[in-house]
């Protein structure tokens, strides 16, 4: 018996980028903050932005159903 695909909405990828890009943005600001402005912040959000990129293509490639989905989930209902 052969499994339906479900295809992937932009929506949903959107929504897996954005939980993704607040969890990087929440940790390098801890090490921003603890890093006493010694490093420019702005180096912090493109690191934050290609590890979200990363971790949502990751994501994808794996197909997986994790919290992270959860999450998703719920931010495409509240938008």
């Amino acid at each position: 018996m052969k499994m339906k695909k479900k295809k992937i909405t932009f929506k949903h990828k959107a929504a897996l980028f954005s939980v993704y890009f607040v969890l990087f943005i929440a940790i390098t600001a801890m090490i921003d903050y603890y890093a006493y402005d010694l490093i420019n912040p702005w180096l912090f959000v493109i690191a934050s932005l290609i590890g979200a990129l990363w971790a949502t293509k990751v994501h994808l490639k794996n197909r997986e159903k994790s919290k992270v989905d959860e999450l998703a989930h719920d931010l495409e209902e509240i938008v």
